[in-house]
């Protein structure tokens, strides 16, 4: 009866430990909470066409040969600027066709390691991924290809280019 006893005691003591140690992070200066009015970031995706002003990150996408890409994201807001990251992936792309509806996501048939990560940007430099767009059934015709970031917050970069299919 009294190991009994003395069993539920520590039981009820290690799991109020174990909650006490979780805690909600709030305190942690390192973590940013996407309601933070205090966050340089900002949610909205207000340059969504890749149109940038002097002074900012600059997304860009060019054709490299036959079906590769390369997505580059330019830092000129003069000062480093670092992405984080959920998981391995970077970057997504999609193509859609000439009513607007998409077609493909890169996303939607790619696999990610669930690992937090983060990638830096100094002052001058740029970030660029080059890919290469499947190959698809499509009919032949003109669709719109967008490729933008994926960080954990703030903005995307999207930019917008013509992929012809023949």
């Amino acid at each position: 009866m009294k190991n009994k006893f003395w069993l539920r005691a520590f039981l009820i003591l290690m799991a109020a430990l174990i909650l006490a140690a979780c805690g909600t992070g709030q305190g942690d200066e390192t973590e940013t909470s996407p309601e933070d009015p205090n966050t340089e970031e900002s949610g909205t995706n207000d340059e969504t066409t890749g149109g940038s002003t002097d002074g900012e990150m600059k997304p860009e996408i060019e054709h490299v040969d036959g079906d590769v890409y390369r997505y580059t994201v330019i830092n000129e807001s003069g000062e480093p600027h670092t992405f984080e990251f959920t998981s391995s992936q970077r970057y997504d792309f999609s193509l859609a066709n000439e009513s607007g509806e998409e077609v493909f996501l890169f996303s939607s048939v790619s696999t990610y390691l669930q690992a937090l990560g983060e990638e830096s940007v100094d002052q001058g430099d740029k970030l660029s991924y080059e890919f290469e767009i499947p190959q698809l059934d499509l009919e032949p015709g003109t669709y719109e290809l967008t490729a933008w970031l994926t960080p954990r917050q703030g903005e995307t970069y999207e930019v917008t280019t013509e992929h012809v299919v023949e």
